[in-house]
């Protein structure tokens, strides 16, 4: 790009002036590589007609023929540069941007489009659309007080969001019945891959009879009608519990970390061992996604 008249001149003799040129219709018509050396135009509208390569006109400029190719000359108030660096502490005045670029009216870069490299420092409050994905190993901090804000109302994370809660539940009047003294499960959930915290809460009921516990016992597990304390977290409750006909027995139980790398089915299970009478179970198993 040339950036004075002189230079022109310099480079091609004689200047003939042919008149204004819309850039943006191309009017008159203009092609790269054709013309008569020394024509010029001024650009009266600006546009995105490319010309041996360039692009960019604004109002102002100059599109000059030097017997080969059409060249721009920067010309009028506004500054209409590409891949533009400014270094140090500098003021633009009037400045605006293409779409791949929004300032606000004091100037400050709010929105950008684009992708590449480098700092963007952006407006008070800026508002970002679509995702933004950082790179390995880059974080995203707050000063001191400040950080992610939370949601303000009563809604929920969408799948995939930390965030994110999974629950399900069988009520006390739809208690599942044991048999002693085999693994049931109650209910389930199932987690897509990543990292979560699970907890539960287990209830025993539905009486019928005098039932002598020898004990009662719960797990959180990814394995169907199982119970050990090294796939889930357990709870188990024994010493030959009497369990009343009008109370149950209930019990929380410990959250306890999954970090899965696919959709894995986590199962509340629930297990009896008594000697006469009957007994059932029911509960809440929940999920939250940490990250």
């Amino acid at each position: 790009m040339l950036k004075t008249v002189s230079s022109i001149t310099n480079a091609i003799g004689a200047l003939n002036f042919k008149g204004t040129w819309d850039a943006n219709a191309n009017s008159p018509a203009l092609a790269s590589s054709v013309g008569t050396k020394g024509d010029y135009y001024v650009v009266g509208t600006a546009g995105s007609t490319n010309l041996n390569g360039i692009s960019n006109w604004g109002v102002g400029d100059l599109a000059t023929f030097n017997g080969s190719v059409w060249q721009r000359v920067e010309g009028g108030a506004d500054l209409n540069g590409v891949n533009l660096s400014v270094s140090g502490t500098s003021t633009l005045s009037g400045l605006t941007a293409s779409t791949a670029l929004s300032l606000n009216a004091s100037k400050e870069i709010v929105s950008v489009t684009n992708t590449g490299t480098g700092d963007n420092v952006l407006a008070t409050a800026p508002s970002l659309v679509g995702d933004v994905t950082l790179s390995t190993g880059n974080l995203v901090t707050g000063t001191s007080g400040k950080g992610i804000q939370g949601t303000t109302t009563n809604n929920n994370a969408a799948a995939g969001v930390v965030g994110e809660y999974v629950s399900s539940t069988v009520t006390p009047a739809s208690l599942l019945a044991l048999t002693s003294p085999t693994a049931l499960d109650i209910t389930s959930i199932s987690l897509t891959a990543g990292d979560w915290d699970v907890a539960g809460i287990i209830g025993f009921g539905g009486i019928s009879g005098t039932s002598v516990v020898a004990f009662v016992s719960a797990n959180a597990s990814s394995i169907s009608a199982a119970i050990s304390p090294s796939i889930g977290i357990q709870v188990l409750m024994d010493s030959s519990t009497q369990i009343s006909t009008v109370a149950d027995m209930t019990a929380a139980l410990p959250v306890y970390r999954y970090s899965l790398a696919a959709t894995t089915t986590i199962y509340l299970v629930a297990r009896a061992s008594y000697t006469t009478g009957s007994i059932g179970a029911y509960g809440t198993i929940s999920a939250r996604r940490i990250r």
